[in-house]
């Protein structure tokens, strides 16, 4: 088995929401503004309503615990299992991608994905139609951290708070149509930012 897609494993979800769009730059300049961490690079992007880049595991888990104490709710990273979930929540059987088993045309921002963005530069959150659920980009555009470590064994594909290699899921511009089908997961340094890494919340009841 490729270490690389989801090992089998028996999983029960609890109620969750999940942003219907990644993290954008103005969410999270208002992060670094108010506790005086360092600005993101754009990496040449631009900011506003494009999702946040050049961020690691630690800086997401930051901003969803600023987040939560600026709002009196819990928001934290999605676990690998609940960012599945919603990817592929009521896609017919075999789907490789929320909208069926050919990556199309512009249905994504990823490599000869057909968008204006392609192997460029993210696009603005929302600017492609959303999953079933409602849910814009889980496909392509950024890769999105979870908040698992990274195992190749489903017993061991835990939670931690100390992880030295986390997944991250969905591809992004810069990926080919394989990175983005819904049970792919790329392990990633928790301390390593990359120019095609940002991430979404989820808020937990």
């Amino acid at each position: 088995m490729d270490q690389q897609f989801s090992p089998l494993r028996e999983v029960r979800l609890d109620d969750f929401m999940i942003g219907k769009y990644e993290v954008t730059f103005n969410e999270y300049d208002l992060f670094t503004e108010e506790t005086g961490r360092a600005l993101r690079l754009d990496v040449g992007y631009g900011r506003g309503n494009r999702p946040v880049v050049d961020v690691n595991w630690f800086d997401a888990v930051a901003y969803a615990e600023w987040l939560s104490a600026k709002t009196g709710k819990t928001y934290r990273l999605p676990t690998d299992a609940e960012w599945e979930y919603a990817a592929k929540f009521d896609t017919e059987f075999g789907s490789t991608y929320s909208w069926g088993t050919e990556i199309g045309h512009e249905q994504a921002n990823c490599r000869r994905c057909g968008s204006a963005w392609d192997s460029e530069m993210t696009a603005p959150v929302g600017s492609f139609e959303p999953n079933p659920l409602g849910i814009h980009d889980m496909h392509g555009n950024v890769w999105e951290w979870t908040s698992n470590c990274f195992f190749d064994d489903a017993e061991r594909n835990v939670n931690d708070m100390h992880c030295e290699v986390g997944v991250v899921r969905g591809g992004s511009w810069d990926s080919g149509s394989s990175d983005l089908v819904l049970w792919r997961r790329t392990p990633q340094s928790s301390t390593r930012p990359a120019r095609d890494i940002g991430f979404r919340l989820v808020l937990q009841h």
